[in-house]
């Protein structure tokens, strides 16, 4: 990504520190996955409060505070990691019924275990093309000097607060489209599609018209360098506006996901990811960073009307009946 020295060095310490919660980590995706599985929505929301309430206290007093600075950030992290899997795995305990025991040949099978592992490849697949997709955005921004570099974070932090909200509705659009698959029940499965598809619509449009308003107090808020603030506002219309070019792609994420449609997820992935390195080549070098926000969006809103059209066949062929 080509940072300068000093981000480069800040990002080294916060990394090296940050990279020993990866076990806690991606224990918490399995347990945050297990308890979504089952619905229970509201006790995955008290363990993810756990996780960043805690991360964030302790960031505020190990890098403010006691000015450990960027070290002690990343070291709240790794608490806020332990203690949301230590809690995680407590809830799960008690909400196993252990008077049950599953099989070693159930637990082994194969069949299931071949599914698993092809339905988890094609996820991988979807979201190291994600990851790439920001990184490169990041790296791009990056090339256009510090001061981009940092009002592009600022102004990406509007995106993934939306995302929560999206994603919310996504995860909402999976247990329906899961139940309804389950059940071979098509009407619910259109139905939980098109409630989904009206509060995604709601809630970007929402998302879009606070950040276009209270945008500029954010900025304020998120950073004390007037030059940051100044170049984070003049690219703050793109920053708006993603949560409703990004809201398809977040919500047929979850039909596709809840209904375990993954290969047809990850090509479309690729797909969109193409979409949006075209467009960063084919668009003129003077619009600068403007240039790299249109091919962001671009990418979003490709990654919801590819999926969008495989939606109708893979309806067809999964309720045959």
């Amino acid at each position: 990504m080509a940072p300068s020295e000093a981000v480069a060095d800040a990002t080294k310490t916060y990394f090296l520190i940050r990279m020993l919660s990866a076990p806690f980590s991606l224990s918490n995706y399995a347990i945050l996955g297990w308890l979504l599985g089952l619905g229970k929505s509201y006790t995955t929301l008290a363990v993810q409060i756990v996780l960043n309430g805690t991360n964030i206290i302790f960031s505020l007093y190990l890098g403010l505070i006691l000015e450990w600075g960027i070290e002690g950030v990343a070291i709240a992290t790794i608490i806020g990691e332990i203690l949301a899997f230590v809690i995680g795995i407590y809830i799960c305990w008690r909400t196993l019924d252990h008077s049950v025991r599953p099989s070693r040949k159930r637990i082994l099978d194969k069949n299931a275990l071949s599914r698993l592992v092809n339905l988890n490849a094609d996820i991988m697949l979807r979201s190291f093309a994600l990851l790439f997709a920001f990184a490169y955005f990041t790296a791009q921004g990056a090339g256009f000097g510090d001061l981009t570099l940092a009002a592009n974070a600022i102004l990406m932090h509007f995106f993934l607060i939306s995302g929560y909200f999206l994603d919310g509705l996504a995860i909402a659009a999976e247990q329906i489209v899961g139940r309804s698959i389950g059940a071979n029940y098509k009407p619910g499965f259109w139905r939980g599609f098109k409630l989904t598809l009206f509060w995604s619509t709601v809630m970007a449009v929402v998302c879009s018209l606070i950040f276009w308003f209270v945008g500029p107090a954010l900025i304020n808020l998120m950073t004390t360098i007037n030059e940051v603030r100044s170049e984070a506002l003049i690219y703050l219309a793109w920053a708006a506006f993603i949560p409703l070019s990004g809201m398809l792609a977040f919500q047929m994420d979850g039909v596709f996901i809840g209904a375990t449609w993954s290969r047809d997820m990850s090509i479309m992935m690729i797909v969109s990811l193409a979409g949006y390195l075209v467009v960063w080549w084919l668009v003129k070098e003077p619009l600068g960073n403007h240039r790299l926000w249109l091919a962001l969006h671009c990418f979003v809103i490709f990654r919801g009307l590819t999926l969008s059209a495989r939606l109708n066949s893979k309806v067809r062929q999964t309720f045959l009946a």
